[in-house]
């Protein structure tokens, strides 16, 4: 959690510093793992922080990057003593904005770069750190709603479909994930 609130702080900090005439945008997200997938299944989401830039303004469309990281916890009720794994996502993607008033919807694309992290008991005292990756494509589609100058609300989705690692059977329940990202942000 130590790591999550310096990456926060951190980023916060870049984009305060290299923010001119509100091309910058930062969020904070709560996200949701959805649908038929492993991740649904097993994984509750912890935070989501996400920074985009717009590279192309016009006064109604705009063309960016942006790029997400999430944070996941295992959750699954099967398990008497839940193991100590986590996941994270990093996604960099490239959007199109459209805006019309308060109003902004976005249409992206990119790839995601998965980390999936346990520890294992061996025996008393001793433990074994075990880490599959694993990366794929991202689609992606958000609404957001300004509250004020520069503080508004947004809703998103990701679509990602990622190789199986491990031991995971190759099927479309470990390969397809989606997520709903529900938060707040802040044009600079």
């Amino acid at each position: 959690m130590r790591k999550i609130c310096i990456l926060a702080i951190t980023l916060s900090c870049t984009l305060f510093g290299l923010a001119q005439k509100g091309k910058f945008s930062g969020a904070l997200s709560f996200p949701i793992p959805i649908g038929d997938n492993f991740v649904n299944e097993n994984y509750k989401g912890i935070i989501d922080l996400g920074a985009q830039y717009r590279f192309f303004t016009t006064e109604f469309f705009n063309l960016g990057a942006s790029v997400n990281a999430s944070f996941y916890e295992f959750e699954n009720e099967n398990f008497t003593v839940q193991p100590d794994i986590n996941a994270r996502f990093i996604q960099p993607r490239v959007f199109g904005e459209l805006h019309v008033g308060r109003l902004r919807v976005q249409v992206g694309g990119g790839y995601t770069f998965t980390s999936f992290r346990t520890e294992n008991a061996l025996g008393p005292g001793q433990t074994e750190k075990v880490r599959d990756n694993s990366e794929g494509p991202n689609a992606n589609a958000a609404i957001s709603f300004d509250v004020f100058k520069g503080l508004f609300v947004m809703a998103q989705y990701d679509y990602i479909k990622i190789d199986t690692f491990g031991s995971l059977a190759d099927n479309d329940f470990n390969k397809q994930i989606d997520l709903v990202k529900l938060g707040l942000g802040y044009r600079f």
